[in-house]
């Protein structure tokens, strides 16, 4: 079986960045599964995987057009300290809410002004995958219906019965 729309996939990755840093993974736990073709992946890392095939480890490296694009300078913007209601509460590093339900990140902070940067952190970078397919199956109609596998489905409850 190979890996195409409509089948469930289960990998174990690392992504590193152009330096050899690895910036995220989970060898050596869950594998990560996902519904090819539902748009839950990279554009890149999906079309990358297509006719991919159990135990293949392949090398991917995903452009920034084809990962989560380049960086948009629009999207780093000052603010004064005066927007917000407590601001000796911010520091640098934190996460804020923005508009339009984004969020951005505090690079920059002084006495009287802020800079927030709304870029995903990846933005711009070149990304490199080393993958691992260690198992493909088809998808049931309903994983289809609702665009992913049914162990990534939210079901009733989010705990033992009764307790929520």
């Amino acid at each position: 079986m190979v890996i195409e729309k409509n089948k469930v996939v289960s990998i174990h990755y690392q992504l590193k960045d152009a330096e050899g840093n690895v910036l995220q993974g989970n060898d050596g736990y869950t594998p990560e599964v996902y519904l090819h073709g539902a748009k839950h992946l990279l554009p890149g890392l999906e079309k990358a995987l297509e006719g991919s095939k159990v135990n293949e480890t392949i090398q991917v490296v995903i452009p920034p057009d084809q990962a989560y694009g380049s960086r948009q300078e629009h999207l780093v913007v000052e603010f004064s300290l005066d927007d917000l209601e407590d601001p000796a509460a911010i520091t640098v590093g934190d996460f804020i809410p923005l508009q339009d339900g984004l969020e951005g990140l505090v690079v920059d902070k002084n006495d009287t002004h802020f800079i927030v940067d709304a870029n995903h952190a990846l933005a711009g970078e070149t990304l490199f995958f080393t993958i691992k397919i260690s198992d493909i199956r088809d998808a049931s109609p309903s994983e289809i219906v609702n665009g992913m596998p049914a162990s990534n489905q939210v079901t009733g409850s989010c705990g033992p019965e009764g307790c929520c």
